[in-house]
């Protein structure tokens, strides 16, 4: 019963109503009984705001941040501190970044050491590939790779049967980790295949995030998994105090099997994404299947998360794995970017790869809240000749963040991006190519959230035969999907023009 109390308070929902009726009932009871003491409680309630928003113009981060957080707190004191306090700081607790500091060091080690023997690789990179490479090399510590398979899966429907076989291959062992795991058809699937594996004599280990699976994973699976052997760890678990940061949840989609498999990019482990269950429409999300060298640094991702919150030391080394060359085309980089520092690491490579684009980029992406630096970026590629196409959902799944959403289109479609929507339903691949050479494909959307509240995780292509997979998927998606016109965009009353204003100034909280 505590756990279901901490886990209802634990919701973005509840904490804003909350602060509402505390809002609500500061003014209530003033005007009526206490009109004197009204004014006093309202000038200290407006003195600590004034705190906060000293605190937060005073940090490096989005200015688009700092402005709405500060105009919601000072018009609403009580209402915008308190919901600033629960999910409104960017960086993780510091119970959070100590756990992190301690597992990143020995991260960090295990991929220099990949990055001494890998030198010659990035070389081979062309000079745009190159820049990239070396931001997130720099930013990051993540390596480049040659001999690395990739193989991509436009649908979740192709995903989850090679997932599946490759689980119930497994010999060594088998590492998971996703934001939601819900109840269904493809996870009970999943589920028997670790009991068995487990019981089997394979190390397996399952992490989920505790929000995000928060209704969707019960007590009795986890019990389940347990006796069945596999070890179980909720990431970030909430607890009842205050400070309990919401937005900072782990919306990666990591596994990775034997030290040779490892997949990541938009599906998680739920029905709706193989289209078993019909929410939104058709159910369009991504994936990739990496075999070789740089199943890695997916090795290392996985494991840093474990150590942060698992109850055991991890000795790395345990999980090299001897794979023999593969001698394929291009390169791969694997990343991973969170609130633990302020180098949005993906945001960063998104922007780079934007920037230095030279004929087409092409975007998908579920959510298109876009701050300063991407809309810059976009539109100064698309004023520059880049041929920029984005496909977002023609069903959404949240309609004030697809109003949100909308909001944008206006200026990126004058500046000569072109912008479809995907009619079918729901589109929710996160990936980017660009001029036919690089390409990215991982689990962050084109959202504040992604950029700086969520710990995401994907992978950057350089030149790999995938690339062009990907380009044709986003095509043939295209050839279903409508293109949003600037009419269309523009012909609309004078009080929606107002909602948009309103939501974008507040778009940096959703």
């Amino acid at each position: 019963m505590f756990r279901k109390l901490i886990k209802l308070l634990s919701q973005k929902a509840a904490i804003t109503v909350l602060s509402l009726f505390v809002q609500i009932a500061i003014i209530v009871v003033g005007v009526l009984f206490a009109a004197s003491m009204f004014w006093w409680i309202w000038i200290i309630f407006e003195f600590f705001s004034f705190i906060i928003c000293l605190h937060i113009v005073s940090r490096d981060i989005n200015p688009s941040y700092k402005l709405s957080w500060c105009v919601l707190i000072l018009l609403a004191p009580a209402f915008g501190g308190l919901v600033y306090l629960f999910i409104g700081r960017q960086k993780a607790q510091r119970r959070v970044r100590k756990r992190f500091k301690k597992a990143s060091e020995l991260s960090q080690v295990m991929l220099n050491v990949a990055n001494a023997t890998l030198l010659q690789d990035r070389a081979l990179l062309n000079p745009t590939g190159k820049t990239c490479a070396d931001l997130v090399l720099n930013s990051g510590s993540y390596p480049v790779y040659a001999d690395t398979e990739t193989k991509y899966y436009p649908l979740g429907d192709d995903f989850f049967p090679d997932l599946l076989a490759d689980i119930r291959a497994a010999k060594k062992y088998i590492f998971m980790e996703y934001f939601i795991i819900d109840r269904g058809e493809v996870w009970n699937e999943v589920e028997a295949a670790l009991i068995e594996r487990a019981s089997a004599g394979v190390d397996v280990k399952l992490m989920y995030d505790d929000v995000g699976s928060m209704f969707t994973l019960p007590k009795k699976g986890i019990k389940r998994l347990l006796a069945g052997g596999v070890e179980v760890v909720p990431f970030n678990k909430i607890t009842l105090s205050f400070d309990m940061r919401l937005n900072n949840r782990s919306h990666r989609k990591i596994t990775v099997i034997d030290g040779e498999i490892a997949y990541t990019g938009g599906n998680n482990i739920a029905d709706e994404y193989a289209n078993k269950k019909v929410r939104f429409g058709h159910w369009k999300d991504t994936h990739m299947r990496f075999c070789g060298d740089a199943v890695w640094s997916f090795v290392v991702m996985f494991l840093s998360f474990w150590s942060a919150f698992g109850k055991k030391e991890i000795d790395y080394t345990k999980y090299v794995a001897q794979r023999s060359p593969r001698h394929t085309n291009g390169f791969v980089q694997p990343l991973s970017s969170g609130p633990w520092s302020d180098d949005h690491l993906i945001e960063s490579a998104f922007i780079n790869m934007i920037s230095t684009a030279k004929r087409s980029v092409y975007i998908t992406t579920p959510y298109l809240i876009l701050d300063n630096e991407i809309q810059t970026a976009l539109v100064n590629a698309a004023l520059a000749g880049v041929d920029v196409r984005i496909i977002i959902p023609q069903i959404p799944d949240k309609k004030i963040v697809y109003k949100t959403t909308k909001s944008f289109l206006p200026m990126l479609i004058r500046s000569g991006v072109r912008v479809f929507t995907y009619t079918p339903g729901f589109i929710h691949a996160k990936m980017m190519v660009v001029d036919d050479e690089l390409a990215f494909i991982g689990t962050c959307n084109m959202d504040y959230r992604s950029f700086y509240l969520h710990f995401e995780d994907g992978a950057l292509l350089y030149n790999a035969d995938s690339i062009a997979d990907m380009k044709a998927d986003f095509i043939a998606t295209q050839g279903v999907s409508r293109e949003v016109t600037d009419e269309e965009i523009n012909d609309v009353t004078f009080l929606t023009r107002i909602v948009r204003s309103i939501l974008r100034l507040i778009a940096p909280m959703m």
